[in-house]
C-alpha cells in the first residue's frame, strides 16, 4: 500500500509534467477523459455551408474511422485562427499551411485547390491591368491567406487604400453581385462555383487563373499544438491518408464538384 509520502512524490512528478509539457499532457488528458475536440467551421461555399459540405463530410468520416470525439461550432475565419494561435481552440479545417502558422498548428492535407481571380470588368485581364486602374478595389475575407503570388498583389492594393475586408466569403459574392461596390475578389471552385450559380453571377463575372504555371495548392485540417502531440498529429493524418488512398475523398468531393474538379482538389 502507498504511503501518503509515495503519494505526494507521484503527485508532485505529476504536476511536473504538466508543467514541462502542456500540449503533449493536455492531449492526453483529453483523450483519457473523453471530451470532445472542438472542431470550429466556416461559411465558405460547397466547403460548408449551413452545417453541411466537403469539410463537414471529411470530419465525419475521421471521427467515424478514428473514434474521435468532436463537437462542432461555427466561427468567423479570423476569430478561428486567433483562437488557434491562443490555443483555446483544438481544431478547424481548409487551412492554408504557412510558416508562421506552423509555430502553432500542425496541417493535415485532404483538398486542393487554386486560387482564381473574379472581376467583375473585363478589361481587367491581369494583375497590371487592375493595378494600373486607380479606382479599382479589391475584397478579401479577414484572415485569410492567399498565397505568395495574390497576397503580394493585395498588400499593394491595400497599401494604396484599395481593399474592403469582410467577415465571410459570402459577403464576397455579395459585393459582386452589387456590381459597383468590388472590382476583385480571389477565391477558389470550392467557394466560387457555389455561390455564383446561387446568385446568378455565372455570366456576368469573369474567372482568371493569373498564376497559370502554378498547381493547386493543398489545404488541411488545422490542429492546434496546445492540444495534439505530435503523435496524436501522426495518427489522425494516417487516417486521413488511409481516406485518400481508399477513394473516400474522391467519393465525397463527386457529391459537390465535377469529375474535372475533383482531379484538381486531390492533386496534394
Amino acid at each position: 500500500m502507498a504511503t501518503p509520502k509515495i503519494l505526494l512524490t507521484w503527485c508532485r512528478l505529476l504536476i511536473g509534467c504538466l508543467a514541462l509539457l502542456p500540449g503533449l499532457c493536455q492531449a492526453n488528458v483529453q483523450d483519457l477523459l473523453g471530451s470532445p475536440y472542438k472542431v470550429a467551421f466556416y461559411e465558405a461555399g460547397y466547403l460548408y455551408s449551413n452545417g453541411a459540405g466537403i469539410d463537414k463530410d471529411v470530419v465525419d468520416e475521421l471521427k467515424n474511422r478514428g473514434g474521435y470525439s468532436f463537437a462542432y461550432i461555427e466561427r468567423p475565419r479570423a476569430r478561428i485562427w486567433k483562437e488557434l494561435k491562443e490555443g483555446t481552440l483544438p481544431m478547424s479545417v481548409s487551412g492554408l499551411r504557412t510558416a508562421e502558422r506552423d509555430e502553432f498548428a500542425f496541417f493535415i492535407p485532404y483538398i486542393a485547390q487554386k486560387n482564381m481571380a473574379l472581376v467583375t470588368d473585363a478589361k481587367y485581364t491581369t494583375a497590371a491591368t487592375l493595378l494600373q486602374d486607380e479606382t479599382a478595389t479589391a475584397a478579401v475575407v479577414r484572415g485569410f491567406k492567399h498565397g505568395a503570388y495574390f497576397d503580394g498583389l493585395i498588400d499593394r492594393l491595400r497599401a494604396r487604400g484599395r481593399v474592403n475586408e469582410v467577415l465571410t466569403a459570402h459577403n464576397l459574392f455579395l459585393m459582386l453581385k452589387a456590381g459597383n461596390r468590388v472590382s476583385l475578389i480571389v477565391s477558389q471552385p470550392v467557394f466560387y462555383v457555389k455561390e455564383l450559380d446561387e446568385l446568378g453571377l455565372t455570366d456576368s463575372v469573369i474567372v482568371h487563373d493569373w498564376e497559370p504555371e502554378q498547381p493547386p495548392t493543398a489545404l488541411g485540417l488545422i490542429l492546434s499544438k496546445a492540444h495534439f502531440s505530435e503523435q496524436a498529429y501522426l495518427n489522425m493524418k494516417a487516417v486521413v491518408d488511409e481516406m485518400k488512398a481508399d477513394g473516400t475523398l474522391r467519393g465525397i468531393y463527386l457529391k459537390y464538384l465535377t469529375p474535372q474538379q475533383t482531379d484538381q482538389a486531390l492533386d496534394f
